[in-house]
């Protein structure tokens, strides 16, 4: 059986773009839950997992621009190794008040509140 590592990656891409896109309608829709609930943990939750996600993409167009690493080569099992490690990056940055955008989305929408 042979893979094609060029549709390998492409195919890691797509499903990223797909969960982007399926988290987005998510995320509108925990943020309105909370704000319609006057939840303040999970409009603060939401916030957190909606920075998640654009780090995680700022994340992954900088890892794009890095050349492959002919030591390690550019097969589907280290694309995948990379992604779940850049998803936990992600989370962790997020968590943490990395940049500071899901504070600043949580003042913005808890005037509403």
């Amino acid at each position: 059986m042979n893979i094609d590592p060029v549709s390998s990656i492409n195919e890691v891409n797509q499903v990223n773009q797909l969960n982007v896109n399926t988290n987005t309608g998510d995320f509108q829709k925990a943020i309105q839950d909370a704000l319609n609930n006057k939840d303040k943990q999970k409009l603060k939750e939401a916030c957190i997992d909606l920075e998640a996600v654009f780090v995680n993409q700022m994340l992954t167009e900088m890892r794009n621009t890095i050349p492959k690493d002919p030591l390690t080569g550019d097969d589907f099992a280290t694309d995948v190794f990379t992604t779940m490690m850049y998803d936990n990056y992600s989370q962790e940055i997020a968590k943490n008040s990395g940049l500071g955008l899901a504070d600043e989305m949580y003042n913005q929408l808890s005037k509403k509140i």
